[in-house]
C-alpha cells in the first residue's frame, strides 16, 4: 500500500469545514481534475457513494469512494475502488483559531507489478501534487465564505 498525507489550516471551525467537505456536489470546485460526478444517497452518511473521474498527466482515472465512518465536523472515512483501491480519510481537528484538515490516502494502484512501477515513478508524485493543490483550493473556498 502507499500512503499520501497532507493537512492543512483552515480558519474556519470545524463544523462549517465538514459543511463544505460533506457536499459531494461541490467537490469539482476544488480538487483537481474531478469530473463526472454521481452522488448516492445516503451520502454523506455510511453507506453513500459517490463515482467520479479524476483526469491527470492525460489519463481519466474512474473511482467509487463508499462512505465507511462520517462523523460530522470531525471525520469523513470513503473506501475507494477502481484502478486505486484502498481508503480516503478526511479527519478535521480543532487547532487555535481554526481547524487542521489532514488527508490521508491508504491505496494500491491495479496493474500488478507494473502498477507498482508506476505507482512509484508517477502516480504517487501525482497524488500527493493534487492533494496540496486541492487542500489549498478547500482552504480558499472555505475562508472566503
Amino acid at each position: 500500500m502507499t500512503i499520501v498525507q497532507r493537512s492543512v489550516h483552515i480558519k474556519a471551525s470545524p463544523q462549517e469545514a465538514m459543511e463544505h467537505l460533506s457536499d459531494a456536489s461541490r467537490w469539482p470546485d476544488w480538487y483537481p481534475g474531478m469530473t463526472d460526478l454521481n452522488i448516492a444517497t445516503p451520502f454523506p452518511e455510511k453507506g453513500g457513494k459517490v463515482t467520479f473521474k479524476v483526469k491527470s498527466a492525460g489519463m481519466s482515472i474512474p473511482l467509487t469512494e463508499t462512505v465507511i465512518d462520517y462523523k460530522p465536523g470531525k471525520l469523513q472515512l470513503f473506501r475507494m475502488e477502481g484502478m486505486l483501491s484502498g481508503t480516503a480519510r478526511w479527519e478535521l481537528t480543532p487547532e487555535g483559531d481554526g481547524t487542521r484538515l489532514t488527508t490521508t490516502f491508504d491505496y494500491a494502484l491495479s496493474g500488478g507489478v507494473f502498477g507498482k512501477v508506476a505507482d512509484t515513478v508517477i502516480v504517487k508524485r501525482m497524488n500527493a501534487k493534487s492533494l496540496e493543490q486541492g487542500l489549498r483550493n478547500f482552504k480558499g473556498l472555505v475562508e472566503q465564505n
